[in-house]
């Protein structure tokens, strides 16, 4: 009895010995967690002043000092307006799409489809493509679920939401493979008696916004993209199956991000037609101090609508910094060309925009400010059914792409994409098409594979060039004209990109300034 008394005896002693020692590394691991009262007091004094990054504030006995408040409170807001102006880009931008097509052209409506082909028409779309000829339009769940058939074909597309969250791919990207089909898409207040029931060919999907959009690229002869877009219907449930399909009478309609109080004039019309998503109250709760709110008109105070203002001037200097300045990791490739969709790929924007524990933020905003719309195969890296975007906005000294400057993309080759690659210039102000059409060309951004007489080089590279002044005497299909004054960037695109276009096996273009092209047109 005794040694078992003695054993637990021991026992105990180790016990309360590993509590101690427990004790202890507790207390060093709240060593600079837990605040001493001193520090606590060191880090604000009662009466004196508040040195910070955005200026100094004055305390009276821990009380903000008189007239301190309202310098406080035009910090808060005006904060809260620049955060604002990110967090609403993808909203803006889709509702402004939308606006600016219904008061363009009469006729259009909600499953209109209209088609845009020439340069024109594609110079207000934010990064907008010469190759393909763009069908799109804009769709409406409140009356019943959309449906969209779509024949059997070489199309590319998708369907995202009003926040520009993709939430299918359709044609050769999507579910179908391009066989066709019949598509549903059902809204957060479709009613349950306007949605159809299942069938073997049919796929439902889910958008979460009333609104949604619709885009189809056909690739093919004009006669066959023809043909394609003539079988298309997009209807109501409900409705007699058809299709309202008009041209975009070659009208520029301006889809770039507004400016100034046209921009909180575009979010309060777009919160007001939407549902509120949860992850959003909070940000709606900020909107009510800077004049905004659901179900209530738009009437700021002279206040507001000055930190209204220069909240979206500081909120785009942020957009522009997020686009030509990245900070994302993983984003960089070869040579400083970065994927447009921010981090690796399949680990960027996402077309949902939700990772593991947060949704994201900045790259949403960047992206939608730089460009519109992601589907799940612009993220997605299956070789083949890809569709791949890089970008870059300097040469390979590091200094920015000016218009007032002669340069060279060297594109190597063959480019690996089954389907068609380019290389497109953009402003870097609109981010849309270089408006170049005053020039020798009349208007043309791009050189790429369904470029007419592309001039290839040897060794299958292709010498692609730049500058202010009319082209070299046949050398105009390698040659976009730039703007003096204004930046440019291009975009790179690969559809039906292959293995060697994501493990870096393809060398990606050289942009090099030159003082004149002789060494190249010899």
């Amino acid at each position: 009895m005794e040694d078992k008394m003695k054993k637990y005896h021991a026992i105990f002693i180790c016990m309360m010995f590993a509590l101690a020692l427990l004790g202890e590394s507790q207390a060093e691991a709240n060593d600079g967690v837990l605040q001493s009262e001193k520090e606590f007091q060191e880090l604000m004094p009662i009466t004196g002043t508040v040195k910070t990054y955005f200026g100094d504030f004055k305390l009276d006995h821990s009380f903000p000092a008189v007239g301190e408040a309202e310098k406080i409170y035009d910090l808060i807001d005006h904060q809260r307006a620049a955060q604002l102006y990110l967090w609403g880009i993808p909203l803006v931008g889709m509702t402004r799409w939308h606006e600016g097509y219904e008061k363009t052209y009469k006729e259009y409506d909600y499953n209109t489809l209209l088609y845009v082909d020439t340069f024109n028409e594609r110079r207000g779309i934010l990064t907008a493509n010469e190759t393909t000829d763009y069908y799109w339009g804009f769709g409406n769940t409140r009356d019943g679920a959309v449906m969209v058939e779509i024949p059997e074909g070489v199309t590319v597309g998708f369907f995202a939401d009003m926040w520009q969250q993709g939430f299918t791919d359709i044609g050769i990207f999507g579910p179908n493979a391009g066989r066709g089909g019949r598509h549903a898409i059902v809204g957060p207040y479709t009613p349950a008696d306007k949605i159809p029931g299942p069938a073997d060919d049919l796929l439902v999907h889910h958008s979460s916004t009333d609104q949604f959009i619709f885009l189809m690229r056909m690739i093919g002869t004009p006669e066959e993209v023809k043909a394609l877009s003539s079988k298309i219907k997009i209807y109501n449930y409900g409705e007699k199956p058809g299709l309202h399909l008009m041209t975009a009478q070659d009208k520029f309609v301006a889809n770039y991000m507004s400016r100034g109080l046209d921009y909180w004039k575009l979010l309060h019309l777009a919160i007001n037609k939407e549902v509120v998503q949860e992850r959003d109250r909070l940000f709606m709760y900020w909107l009510r101090d800077l004049g905004i709110e659901k179900d209530k008109p738009f009437n700021p105070t002279e206040r507001q609508i000055k930190i209204l203002e220069d909240g979206a001037k500081v909120g785009e200097l942020m957009a522009k910094s997020l686009v030509y300045n990245e900070r994302l990791e993983g984003v960089l490739r070869q040579n400083n060309w970065r994927m447009i969709l921010g981090g690796k790929w399949g680990d960027g924007i996402k077309f949902s925009q939700r990772m593991k524990y947060y949704d994201i933020f900045d790259p949403r905003a960047r992206y939608s400010y730089e460009a519109i719309t992601a589907s799940p195969s612009m993220t997605v890296p299956v070789p083949g059914k890809a569709q791949a975007y890089i970008g870059k906005f300097e040469d390979e000294k590091g200094e920015r792409l000016k218009g007032g400057g002669n340069y060279v993309i060297q594109i190597n080759g063959p480019v690996p994409a089954d389907m068609f690659w380019s290389v497109v210039i953009y402003d870097t102000d609109t981010r849309c098409l270089i408006d170049n059409r005053k020039g020798a060309q009349g208007g043309k951004a791009t050189v790429g594979s369904k470029t007419l007489d592309l001039r290839t080089n040897d060794d299958d590279s292709i010498t692609m060039m730049l500058g202010p002044s009319d082209p070299p005497k046949g050398w105009e299909a390698n040659y976009v004209q730039t703007l003096p004054g204004r930046g440019w960037f291009p975009y790179m695109r690969a559809y039906g990109a292959k293995a060697e276009f994501f493990n870096d096996e393809y060398k990606f273009p050289t942009i090099n300034k030159v003082t004149d092209f002789s060494e190249y047109i010899k």
